[in-house]
């Protein structure tokens, strides 16, 4: 069946460029989805690392009121109950503690002897939290309470005073204002519109920052409650929140030792339309751009079929129609250099050139030898043009050839920074993750002996202990970052000037040694070994991009065709100055090379081991920086089985 749509050049090139485009289109969207996902999950581990840091710090709260609590209940004023002594101490300890709202004491009747500063409550005896915190005689946990007059949520911390018996005594109140979190939200600087909200275990808002008198002590929706009331301690959701907002949501359950109640819930949420609209302005930014390639291409595909095929189509049709009106002269004027259509005018040309011979044969023998002549004349220029057109074809080839073979060379470059980077960060996790494991275990360490010390349970023995395992968890610390430091900076060193064309000064012992390092993680998997003979105190001025270059293409030939995958072999690296030339000296012992591949080495191209990925550009490349670049000379020698070695002299 014919398609008739086909039947226009132009149109079967503007379909064939719309299906190209559409495999890009796929790749686009999928790659979008996978951008808005990994935001999506980057956005969670965010809102729940926030919401993690701030139930930290209210745990911290408490921890801290029950140690200040703790150490008043034991000073002497306390115990012995001495009111005035205790309104001195309290109202200083106040003044240096912002975030308790008041601090109080009451005897073991409930009666109020001593408030910094003064409230009008003068007994509390009948309150369930004094009778709590009698009856236990530990530190303990109040219920939220809300104060109506001034619009705020407080929580009460309790500590018994006892006597030399251990008999309670009394009991010492401080008060802590919720609004205190406030500072804390507004510190973190949060995206905007972001909320930070903590509800009790009833499903009551306590506050809400921003806007915490509109939302202070009132009924939290009910499915934030009951996202945040199942199996989960702690997790992210999307939810819309009571300002029609739709975020999303971090939350966690927090449970205090001596608490009324059985748990805090505290909630953050992060506006998912700001989380995502990074994500979004990428997409939007390369579907536009994908728009205007197609268009450019279309554009493109339309010019090309213009000019390079519908008017040489149109010169063939224009000759046909001539020669079918008796004009055996007519001609196309195309040659074999235009392509297909080219041939096709060509044997069109000759066609016609056939018929106006047998046409001539009739005429007069005078005419047919000056016609000859002329025609012997016209098929010289034309061979003298075809000959022209052939030789700028070729020049146009060459131009081609030499600019792939450049991008060829820089992609092998960036291949080689690519694979250095992978395998310095393989190499930078390991101690990385000792550092992290030895940090985990020490903060561990560190929460136990911090619950020794609030029970009163601490020994003598326990701090000795967590001591000594503080010193090897540190040192351990210290050595691995210090390792992951070095590699960091001898990699950032290498690959800064791998892609970096500037001239400087730079120590050539040091600057082996640097390229060793980042090239550790190939070496390590072989048994070779690498000797450097350097002066310490060699500088010069040069380009150590240039120079990280040679050295790495030399070490990775060697372990790519210079030994037996088994082999255990020896490299040299020798490097000294001769007035104002540079003498590099490579060599190593391994299986060397028959004569013919030596003399073929520095060809583009040019490799023994294209089975296993070998492009055939290092050494290339190593040749085109030492006589460009560096404008030096390299030698090669080798031999089978009496290893390889080069000689590179560079003027500084």
């Amino acid at each position: 069946m014919r398609f008739l749509f086909f039947g226009s050049i132009r149109k079967s090139l503007i379909v064939l460029v719309l299906l190209a485009m559409l495999p890009a289109l796929a790749i686009l969207l999928y790659t979008g989805r996978e951008l808005r996902g990994r935001v999506v999950h980057d956005a969670e581990t965010y809102a729940l690392r926030q919401v993690q840091a701030m139930a930290a710090h209210h745990e911290r709260v408490v921890d801290n009121a029950r140690l200040l609590l703790m150490t008043l209940a034991k000073s002497s004023e306390v115990r012995s109950l001495d009111a005035a002594a205790c309104q001195t101490l309290l109202a200083d300890i106040l003044g240096r503690n912002a975030a308790y709202v008041s601090l109080s004491l009451a005897d073991v009747n409930g009666r109020v002897l001593v408030a910094a500063p003064a409230v009008s409550v003068a007994h509390i005896g009948e309150a369930n939290f004094f009778r709590r915190a009698m009856h236990a005689g530990a530190f303990t946990v109040g219920e939220y309470t809300l104060l109506k007059t001034e619009r705020r949520v407080v929580v009460q911390f309790g500590q018994p005073v006892l006597d030399a018996g251990n008999q309670p005594i009394g009991l010492l109140i401080a008060d802590f204002d919720l609004n205190y979190f406030g500072r804390i939200f507004y510190d973190t600087h949060l995206p905007e519109h972001s909320v930070f909200t903590l509800t009790d275990a009833n499903g009551m808002r306590l506050t809400r920052f921003p806007e915490t008198e509109k939302y202070t002590w009132v009924a939290d929706l009910p499915q934030m409650v009951a996202r945040m009331s199942g199996r989960d301690e702690e997790g992210v959701f999307l939810e819309t929140g009571v300002d029609g907002v739709s975020r999303l949501y971090s939350f966690k359950r927090l449970h205090f030792q001596g608490a009324s109640f059985p748990y805090l819930m505290i909630r953050l949420g992060i506006p998912v339309d700001q989380a995502l609209s990074e994500a979004r302005f990428v997409i939007i930014r390369n579907v536009t751009l994908l728009v205007l390639a197609t268009i450019l291409a279309l554009v493109t595909a339309w010019f090309v079929a213009e000019f390079t095929m519908l008017r040489r189509l149109t010169m063939l049709i224009s000759a046909a129609d001539k020669l079918k009106t008796g004009d055996l002269s007519a001609r196309t004027g195309m040659s074999l250099g235009d392509g297909e259509l080219g041939q096709l005018a060509v044997a069109f040309d000759g066609m016609a050139e056939g018929l106006e011979q047998k046409e001539k044969e009739r005429s007069l023998a005078s005419e047919q030898l000056l016609r000859l002549n002329e025609e012997l004349e016209d098929r010289v220029a034309q061979r003298t043009e075809q000959l022209a057109g052939a030789n700028r074809n070729l020049e146009q080839t060459l131009d081609d050839l030499q600019r792939t073979q450049k991008q060829l060379v820089l992609s092998e470059k960036l291949a080689a920074l690519g694979e250095l980077v992978a395998g310095v960060a393989h190499e930078i996790n390991t101690p990385v993750g000792v550092a992290l494991s030895a940090s985990s275990t020490l903060a561990e360490k560190n929460r136990a002996l911090a619950e020794l010390f609030a029970l009163g349970e601490m020994k003598r023995s326990n701090l000795a202990q967590y001591l000594e395992d503080a010193r090897e968890g540190t040192e351990m610390i210290l050595m691995n970052l210090g390792r992951a430091s070095e590699l960091i900076r001898s990699f950032k060193m290498v690959a800064a000037d791998q892609v970096s064309e500037h001239r400087r000064t730079f120590n050539v012992k040091d600057y082996i040694d640097e390229v060793l390092l980042s090239l550790r993680p190939k070496l390590k998997k072989t048994g070779h070994r690498i000797t450097v003979r350097c002066a310490p105190d060699l500088v010069i001025e040069s380009y150590p991009g240039a120079f990280s270059q040679i050295l790495t293409n030399f070490i990775v030939n060697s372990l790519v065709h210079g030994f037996e995958p088994e082999q255990a072999g020896e490299i040299r690296i020798e490097a000294t100055q001769t007035g104002g030339v540079l003498e590099l000296c490579y060599a190593d012992n391994g299986k060397g090379m028959a004569p013919e591949i030596r003399d073929r080495i520095f060809e583009p191209f040019f490799t023994t081991a294209r089975s296993q990925g070998s492009t055939g550009l290092g050494l290339h490349i190593v040749f085109n920086i030492v006589t460009r670049t560096l404008g030096g000379t390299i030698a090669c020698e080798s031999l089978p089985g009496q290893g390889t070695s080069f000689r590179v002299t560079m003027p500084l």
